[in-house]
């Protein structure tokens, strides 16, 4: 133990497993023997933890003959299949999924002593890992097959001559573990395939059976596919097997979990992108069906290894790895970050997939998942010169080695050196190293010459080199000629805010330290400043719907403008520069606040300290829940001032959620979910608030949120519909009057931190008319006798969303009974006319009529033809006829499709061009904060949306506004078609 690695774990980690030694295997270990512990004892505490546990795993690292060969995949398995098969077939799928469990965290303790004690070389131990995770995936899939075969039956198809067929399933592995790469605390990357649509049987189906009303098996699949994730994923006492991401899949999260054959080539052939070819590049059938895997990569070969490339798809990967740099926002940790870091794995990867991206389809023996086979064939091949390809392989094994020495000491996935300095020498000792300075030294060397290759291979984003801008004092010509090409509507006004930029206001000592930094950030600001050719590109690869990921700044000039009042407002100029230029992640996040949102802008100007601290604390991964929010408010509850705290908090928690939504971080659907769940918490402070002033106990009052907030789908500056519902029996009904005037002071009176939502209570019974706060009896007469159509289309998207549970439930009961058009009957409720659709049409043509200005219909996206009304109505028209109680716009449409109120195209086409159309509306109202339903007339501002959207041109926004219009419009005419007739419009 004293010649260990690291004599300090391999002492303390010795005498866990000794003490749970009770049969003595240790005590006549020969010095290979203790070697192969002492090493493996040095670099893993998870590894001591799991023999102080199991100690008779120790038979399997003593046997030192045993130790110095690999386990091959056909060995794992038939060990599997002998463990597994008596426990499946008495029906014991716990038990089963718990040995396996188990058996992976020996083999991991087993391969982990193998590469600690130098047993073997990394291409050895990553083949060993990716092994011992198909043999672990396929035992799961078998499992989870047959259990669900058990419930549903079996999945069917019909071939090309009408008979039928069993249908494939396939596990695709991508990232690492296709590759054969895998890590020790790899995530594995996964797709789920099917062969084809069809039917479940329980039985066999005879030749010429009809499907019937058999469950088709796309849900079959769907939920073999979430059993299979869910149990891979699952940690137990035994442990878990491994993380599963299955964000590479198709559309990502919004997409189907498992895929047809034919879903998987229409996607691939019409929407994916560059960072999906390098992807696929990696992919293989990991468990199920192997011919259905191989019949998949057959079909995508044409697209991952294309014979013609556009040599511009480079750029597209360089920004790829830029995105990557830049979302580590602490840019401290790109040196630590071996992984995603300058210089690191990813560059290793990025050269070797791009090579083979542009070459592979005409030269197919480049294309090799492995990076160190691969490097060796682009070598051959003349596409990597023999000093390069070398330095590449030796920092990418190196890097590999060091990751599985981070990775192993807990079995956690990171990829970033720690800041400990006891922690970095036991890592360089566990490296071969003597000492930590060598080890840096090393790894320093490694990173300067993978980024030296890889600036060579891939162009920077912007097309240009560093440090080319023209001097400052005798380049005014220049500078004013770059600035208009990178599409500044001033140059002349941009020249003097560069100067300002560099040399400062005017007063004070600018060092050349100061300058420089300025300068390179200069850089970084005009690199993402398009140039023509630029959009030009953008508009050839995006194609119709533009590309959301294309990060182009609209306008450059606000932009630099913004930049120099905030660094007036921040107070240390150097300071500020100083900061940026060692986070550049952080000034891109500035950059891109700046661009997206003039009231995000302004939040940040009026707090300059906000921003950072978001950004530096780790708060922009998180998404939060309703209740997590509240408890976060609850903590101002002893706040002097609870107007001011709610405002404080909600201007720092709209600010996370607002920048969550500018990186990307948070898909659409994800951003206005935590704005209504903002928006409940602080509803729900607010009542309990009130509670505590009006005697300490609970308030009897319901708030229901209508519209956009009780669907859960709050953009950009929605105002909030509520409506306060009382008790029948409250004892004080005037004192509730004053709750609701309270509630309006504490949300949305405006105070110097300004307001936390507007509060629209006009959806009440009578209007303006009406009490503050009616009581249930007074709601049930007003909307069973008096209310219109129009009142009950807004109750169909009421929720309960704070205040008395119990009255919230109550008013739902009667929501629910005004809301079932099933049989309309006007003695029950008067909005139930025989002819409520007709009314519903009627209604949306005056909209159409009254809200579209003249001449701005096709920039009426909202409430013009086919605009987010008809969609919205739609939703509406289903719920009510149906009798559905499904607030959410999206949801509705989406169980349309599913139960067939809307045949599933149709849903489909519905739901598509509804999102793509509210998440236009997002983007200006982020702009703005204000309730935009129209694009800008104004060309300019159209171009600065259009790039904000990931067009190349305000024409390109402006056509596909008008295409997913028509197809809204589409919809909606086949849906009213019955009443569009009548009203002679047809």
């Amino acid at each position: 133990m004293a010649n260990a690695p690291w004599p300090e774990w391999a002492e303390r980690h010795l005498a866990m497993v000794e003490e749970a030694d009770a049969d003595g295997r240790l005590a006549g270990a020969d010095p290979e023997q203790a070697r192969i512990l002492a090493a493996l004892l040095s670099g893993s505490r998870i590894a001591a933890e799991r023999l102080r546990r199991r100690p008779e795993w120790l038979e399997v690292l003593l046997d030192v003959e045993g130790m110095k060969r690999p386990r091959r995949r056909a060995v794992l398995r038939r060990e599997v299949e002998a463990a597994l098969g008596p426990r499946i077939e008495q029906g014991d799928y716990t038990g089963a999924l718990n040995w396996l469990r188990s058996f992976r965290a020996r083999e991991s303790t087993r391969i982990a002593a193998r590469d600690l004690a130098g047993l073997a070389g990394l291409p050895a131990i990553t083949e060993e890992l990716s092994d011992l995770a198909d043999v672990c995936l396929e035992a799961v899939y078998q499992i989870c097959w047959r259990r669900l075969v058990g419930r549903l039956g079996e999945p069917w198809h019909q071939g090309a001559d009408g008979e039928w067929q069993r249908t494939a399933f396939s596990v695709i592995g991508l990232g690492k573990l296709g590759g054969r790469e895998l890590n020790y605390s790899s995530d594995v990357d996964l797709m789920f395939l099917y062969e084809e649509e069809g039917w479940v049987f329980r039985e066999p189906p005879e030749p010429g059976a009809e499907a019937g009303r058999r469950p088709p098996s796309h849900e079959f699949f769907r939920r073999l596919a979430g059993m299979i994730a869910e149990e891979v994923g699952r940690a137990t006492a035994e442990g878990q097997l491994y993380r599963v991401d299955l964000r590479l899949r198709p559309e990502g999260d919004a997409g189907p979990l498992a895929r047809s054959l034919d879903s998987c080539e229409t996607y691939y052939a019409q929407q994916a992108q560059v960072w999906e070819r390098l992807m696929l590049m990696r992919a293989r059938g990991v468990a199920g069906d192997t011919n259905l895997a191989g019949e998949f990569l057959e079909l995508i070969q044409p697209f991952r290894y294309p014979r013609h490339v556009n040599p511009a798809c480079l750029q597209d990967i360089s920004r790829m790895k830029l995105r990557l740099e830049t979302e580590i926002v602490r840019s401290e940790a790109l040196h630590r970050n071996i992984k995603l870091g300058r210089g690191g794995i990813r560059e290793v990867e990025f050269v070797v997939q791009s090579l083979q991206l542009l070459h592979a389809g005409r030269t197919p023996f480049i294309a090799e998942p492995r990076i160190l086979p691969a490097l060796d064939r682009l070598t051959r091949y003349g596409l990597l010169s023999q000093p390069e390809a070398r330095a590449l392989a030796e920092a990418y094994t190196f890097y590999r080695n060091l990751e599985h020495r981070l990775q192993m000491a807990e079995e956690k996935q990171t990829h970033t050196l720690p800041e400990d300095e006891n922690a970095v020498r036991r890592l360089a000792r566990l490296m071969g190293f003597a000492d930590e300075d060598a080890f840096r030294d090393v790894l320093a060397g490694h990173q300067q010459r993978v980024r030296e290759i890889y600036d060579r291979v891939l162009p920077s984003p912007a097309g240009e080199e560093a440090g080319q801008l023209p001097p400052l004092e005798e380049g005014r010509e220049q500078w004013l000629a770059l600035l208009q090409e990178r599409r500044f509507r001033d140059p002349e006004r941009a020249w003097r805010m560069v100067q300002e930029w560099i040399d400062g206001p005017g007063h004070g000592l600018v060092t050349p330290a100061t300058r420089e930094a300025a300068r390179m950030l200069l850089e970084k600001f005009l690199e993402r400043c398009p140039r023509q050719e630029d959009l030009e590109a953008l508009r050839r690869q995006a194609g119709p719907d533009g590309d959301p990921e294309a990060k182009w700044l609209s306008d450059p000039d606000r932009v630099l403008a913004r930049l120099l009042h905030y660094m007036q407002a921040y107070g240390s100029r150097a300071g500020l520069l100083d900061t940026w230029r060692s986070n550049l992640g952080l000034f891109e996040l500035m950059l891109w606040l700046f661009d997206r949102s003039e009231f995000l802008a302004e939040l940040s100007l009026s707090e300059p300290d906000l921003v950072e601290s978001l950004a530096r604390g780790g708060y922009l991964v998180r998404s939060k829940t309703a209740a997590q929010t509240l408890e976060e408010l609850r903590l101002g509850r002893d706040e002097p001032d609870a107007r001011s705290w709610l405002r404080r908090y909600h201007r720092a928690e709209f600010m996370r959620i607002g920048l969550r939504d500018i990186l990307g971080l948070a898909d659409f659907e994800q951003h206005m979910s935590e704005l209504s769940a903002l928006a409940e918490a602080c509803l729900a402070y607010a009542m309990e608030v009130l509670g505590d002033r009006h005697g300490g106990a609970g308030l009897p009052v319901a708030v229901i949120g209508l519209g956009k907030l009780g669907g859960g789908e709050l953009n950009y500056g929605s105002d909030l519909d509520v409506l306060l519902v009382a008790a029948d029996e409250a004892p004080d009904p005037a004192g509730l009057q004053r709750v609701g005037a309270e509630l309006m002071d504490l949300i949305a009176a405006r105070t110097e931190h300004g307001v936390a939502f507007e509060l629209d209570l006009r959806l009440r019974p009578d209007g303006e008319k009406g009490l503050l706060v009616p009581s249930l009896s007074a709601c049930e007469s007003y909307y069973t006798r008096r209310a219109w159509l129009w009142e009950i289309q807004a109750l169909s998207r009421a929720r309960p969303v704070a205040g008395d549970p119990e009255v919230g439930r109550r008013f739902m009961e009667l929501v629910q009974r005004c809301i079932d058009f099933r049989e309309p009957d006007p003695r029950r409720v008067k909005a139930m006319q025989p002819d409520w659709r007709l009314e519903m049409v009627r209604m949306r043509q005056r909209i159409e009529r009254e809200r579209v200005k003249p001449g701005h219909e096709p920039l009426a996206f909202k409430t013009g033809a086919g605009g987010l009304v008809d969609a919205e109505f739609i939703a509406q028209a289903i719920c009510l006829g149906r009798g559905w109680l499904e607030p959410n716009t999206g949801r509705a449409l989406e169980r349309a499709g599913r139960e067939g109120a809307l045949p599933p195209e149709l849903a489909a086409k519905l739901l598509e061009n509804y999102r793509r159309l509210r998440r236009i509306e997002a983007i200006l109202r982020r702009w703005s904060y204000e309730g935009e339903t129209e694009l800008p007339v104004d060309p300019a501002a159209r171009y600065r949306v259009a790039v904000r959207c990931g067009f190349g041109a305000a024409e390109d926004l402006l056509a596909a506004v008008a295409r997913y219009r028509a197809h809204i419009r589409e919809v909606y005419r086949e849906f009213f078609a019955p009443e569009w007739r009548e009203l002679g419009e047809a």
